[in-house]
Protein backbone atom coordinates (compact mmCIF):
# COMPACT_ATOMS: atom_id res chain seq x y z
CA UNK A 1 0.00 0.00 0.00
CA UNK A 2 1.44 3.50 -0.87
CA UNK A 3 1.69 6.04 2.01
CA UNK A 4 1.12 9.34 1.74
CA UNK A 5 3.52 10.68 3.94
CA UNK A 6 6.45 8.71 1.67
CA UNK A 7 5.72 11.07 -1.02
CA UNK A 8 7.74 14.08 -1.50
CA UNK A 9 6.32 17.35 -1.49
CA UNK A 10 3.52 16.34 1.61
CA UNK A 11 0.99 19.61 1.90
CA UNK A 12 -0.17 20.62 5.05
CA UNK A 13 -3.24 19.00 5.94
CA UNK A 14 -3.02 16.98 3.10
CA UNK A 15 -5.21 13.45 3.45
CA UNK A 16 -5.26 10.39 0.67
CA UNK A 17 -8.41 9.81 -1.23
CA UNK A 18 -8.04 7.13 -3.59
CA UNK A 19 -5.75 5.45 -5.28
CA UNK A 20 -6.20 4.57 -8.86
CA UNK A 21 -4.99 1.54 -10.79
CA UNK A 22 -5.98 0.14 -14.33
CA UNK A 23 -8.92 -2.38 -14.27
CA UNK A 24 -8.08 -5.89 -14.15
CA UNK A 25 -9.17 -6.71 -17.16
CA UNK A 26 -6.71 -4.77 -19.09
CA UNK A 27 -4.44 -7.71 -18.13
CA UNK A 28 -6.47 -10.35 -20.74
CA UNK A 29 -3.68 -10.01 -23.28
CA UNK A 30 -1.19 -10.85 -20.75
CA UNK A 31 -3.23 -13.94 -19.76
CA UNK A 32 -3.12 -14.51 -23.35
CA UNK A 33 0.65 -14.01 -23.95
CA UNK A 34 1.02 -16.50 -20.72
CA UNK A 35 -1.17 -19.08 -22.62
CA UNK A 36 0.73 -18.78 -25.84
CA UNK A 37 4.10 -19.10 -23.90
CA UNK A 38 3.29 -22.59 -23.13
CA UNK A 39 1.27 -23.79 -26.00
CA UNK A 40 3.99 -22.90 -28.72
CA UNK A 41 6.56 -25.28 -26.99
CA UNK A 42 4.29 -28.13 -26.73
CA UNK A 43 3.00 -27.94 -30.06
CA UNK A 44 6.23 -27.91 -31.59
CA UNK A 45 6.81 -30.76 -29.49
CA UNK A 46 4.04 -32.75 -30.57
CA UNK A 47 4.35 -31.68 -34.32
CA UNK A 48 7.97 -32.29 -34.61
CA UNK A 49 7.36 -35.40 -33.01
CA UNK A 50 4.20 -36.60 -35.15
CA UNK A 51 6.18 -35.74 -38.49
CA UNK A 52 9.00 -38.22 -37.38
CA UNK A 53 12.01 -35.92 -37.53
CA UNK A 54 14.52 -37.57 -35.73
CA UNK A 55 15.71 -34.66 -33.77
CA UNK A 56 14.42 -36.35 -30.35
CA UNK A 57 16.29 -39.13 -31.30
CA UNK A 58 20.32 -37.59 -30.73
CA UNK A 59 21.91 -35.48 -28.04
CA UNK A 60 22.74 -32.67 -29.68
CA UNK A 61 18.70 -32.37 -31.04
CA UNK A 62 17.67 -32.54 -27.89
CA UNK A 63 20.39 -29.95 -26.47
CA UNK A 64 19.56 -27.36 -29.52
CA UNK A 65 15.57 -27.85 -28.70
CA UNK A 66 15.89 -27.27 -25.05
CA UNK A 67 18.46 -24.13 -25.68
CA UNK A 68 16.01 -22.77 -28.54
CA UNK A 69 12.69 -23.74 -25.49
CA UNK A 70 14.78 -21.62 -22.87
CA UNK A 71 15.47 -19.10 -24.86
CA UNK A 72 12.35 -18.66 -25.73
CA UNK A 73 10.42 -18.88 -21.97
CA UNK A 74 12.84 -16.33 -21.20
CA UNK A 75 12.34 -13.48 -23.45
CA UNK A 76 8.52 -14.48 -23.09
CA UNK A 77 8.67 -14.17 -19.44
CA UNK A 78 10.87 -10.78 -19.61
CA UNK A 79 8.36 -8.89 -21.87
CA UNK A 80 5.45 -10.18 -19.76
CA UNK A 81 7.03 -9.25 -16.37
CA UNK A 82 7.78 -5.98 -18.39
CA UNK A 83 3.89 -5.66 -19.29
CA UNK A 84 2.72 -6.46 -15.61
CA UNK A 85 5.08 -3.79 -14.36
CA UNK A 86 3.90 -1.30 -16.52
CA UNK A 87 0.62 -2.78 -15.81
CA UNK A 88 0.59 -2.55 -11.71
CA UNK A 89 3.42 0.11 -11.53
CA UNK A 90 0.88 2.75 -12.97
CA UNK A 91 -0.62 4.18 -10.30
CA UNK A 92 -3.04 7.78 -9.91
CA UNK A 93 -2.95 9.17 -6.31
CA UNK A 94 -5.60 11.58 -5.56
CA UNK A 95 -5.35 13.50 -2.43
CA UNK A 96 -7.36 16.60 -0.93
CA UNK A 97 -4.76 18.81 -2.24
CA UNK A 98 -3.66 17.54 -5.53
CA UNK A 99 -3.48 14.56 -8.21
CA UNK A 100 -0.25 12.13 -8.38
CA UNK A 101 0.84 10.46 -11.43
CA UNK A 102 3.34 7.71 -11.61
CA UNK A 103 3.79 6.33 -14.24
CA UNK A 104 6.41 3.25 -15.34
CA UNK A 105 7.98 4.30 -18.92
CA UNK A 106 9.92 1.15 -18.91
CA UNK A 107 11.77 -1.67 -16.83
CA UNK A 108 13.97 0.63 -15.03
CA UNK A 109 12.24 3.78 -15.67
CA UNK A 110 9.48 6.04 -14.31
CA UNK A 111 7.61 9.29 -14.77
CA UNK A 112 5.64 11.24 -11.79
CA UNK A 113 3.67 14.60 -12.51
CA UNK A 114 1.63 16.16 -10.19
CA UNK A 115 -1.50 19.37 -10.35
CA UNK A 116 -2.72 20.93 -7.75
CA UNK A 117 -6.70 20.30 -7.40
CA UNK A 118 -7.00 24.24 -7.79
CA UNK A 119 -5.53 24.39 -11.26
CA UNK A 120 -8.40 21.74 -12.52
CA UNK A 121 -10.71 23.39 -14.60
CA UNK A 122 -12.42 20.59 -16.17
CA UNK A 123 -12.65 16.97 -16.12
CA UNK A 124 -13.70 14.39 -18.02
CA UNK A 125 -14.73 10.51 -18.22
CA UNK A 126 -14.72 8.24 -21.44
CA UNK A 127 -16.28 5.10 -21.67
CA UNK A 128 -15.80 3.64 -25.52
CA UNK A 129 -16.14 -0.50 -26.68
CA UNK A 130 -18.12 -2.62 -25.60
CA UNK A 131 -15.75 -4.31 -22.66
CA UNK A 132 -15.80 -1.21 -20.97
CA UNK A 133 -19.04 -0.70 -20.55
CA UNK A 134 -19.53 -3.94 -19.70
CA UNK A 135 -16.46 -3.98 -17.17
CA UNK A 136 -17.52 -0.25 -16.21
CA UNK A 137 -13.87 0.99 -16.82
CA UNK A 138 -12.35 3.80 -19.20
CA UNK A 139 -10.48 7.03 -19.39
CA UNK A 140 -10.86 9.88 -16.68
CA UNK A 141 -9.01 13.35 -18.53
CA UNK A 142 -8.38 16.34 -16.18
CA UNK A 143 -7.84 19.91 -18.43
CA UNK A 144 -5.17 22.29 -16.25
CA UNK A 145 -4.36 25.47 -16.59
CA UNK A 146 -0.32 24.25 -15.49
CA UNK A 147 1.90 23.63 -17.93
CA UNK A 148 0.77 20.24 -18.56
CA UNK A 149 -2.77 20.75 -20.08
CA UNK A 150 -4.15 17.23 -19.81
CA UNK A 151 -3.64 14.44 -17.11
CA UNK A 152 -5.18 11.54 -18.13
CA UNK A 153 -6.35 8.29 -15.86
CA UNK A 154 -5.67 5.31 -18.21
CA UNK A 155 -8.61 2.48 -17.88
CA UNK A 156 -9.22 2.92 -14.25
CA UNK A 157 -12.90 1.17 -12.74
CA UNK A 158 -15.84 3.28 -12.50
CA UNK A 159 -14.55 6.05 -14.42
CA UNK A 160 -17.37 8.39 -13.75
CA UNK A 161 -17.60 8.22 -10.39
CA UNK A 162 -14.16 9.26 -10.24
CA UNK A 163 -13.97 12.21 -12.37
CA UNK A 164 -17.26 13.31 -9.57
CA UNK A 165 -14.76 12.84 -7.20
CA UNK A 166 -12.07 14.42 -8.62
CA UNK A 167 -14.23 17.69 -9.61
CA UNK A 168 -15.78 17.57 -6.26
CA UNK A 169 -12.18 17.91 -4.65
CA UNK A 170 -11.14 20.20 -6.96
CA UNK A 171 -13.95 22.43 -6.30
CA UNK A 172 -13.35 22.20 -2.40
CA UNK A 173 -9.72 22.80 -2.92
CA UNK A 174 -10.67 26.41 -5.15
CA UNK A 175 -12.53 27.76 -2.51
CA UNK A 176 -10.35 26.94 0.24
CA UNK A 177 -7.89 28.71 -2.27
CA UNK A 178 -9.39 31.90 -2.67
CA UNK A 179 -10.18 32.14 1.12
CA UNK A 180 -5.99 31.87 1.51
CA UNK A 181 -5.36 34.48 -1.58
CA UNK A 182 -8.17 36.72 -0.18
CA UNK A 183 -6.74 36.54 3.54
CA UNK A 184 -3.20 37.11 2.65
CA UNK A 185 -4.51 40.50 0.29
CA UNK A 186 -4.99 42.74 3.04
CA UNK A 187 -1.75 41.87 4.51
CA UNK A 188 0.35 41.86 1.41
CA UNK A 189 -1.05 45.33 0.81
CA UNK A 190 -0.54 46.88 4.16
CA UNK A 191 3.33 45.70 4.27
CA UNK A 192 3.60 46.98 0.54
CA UNK A 193 2.09 50.87 1.44
CA UNK A 194 4.48 52.93 3.13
Amino acid sequence: MIELENLPGLLPDEKMVKIFRRHPVTLFGLYMGIAITFIIPLSAYFLLRGINIDVFETQAGMTVFALFLSVFFLYSLLFMFQQFLDHWLDVWILTTRRIINIEQTGLFSRVRAEVRLYRVQDVTSEINGFLRHMFNYGMVYTQTAGERMRFTFEDIMEPKEAAKMILQLAERDQRTHEKEITSEEPDAFMRSTP
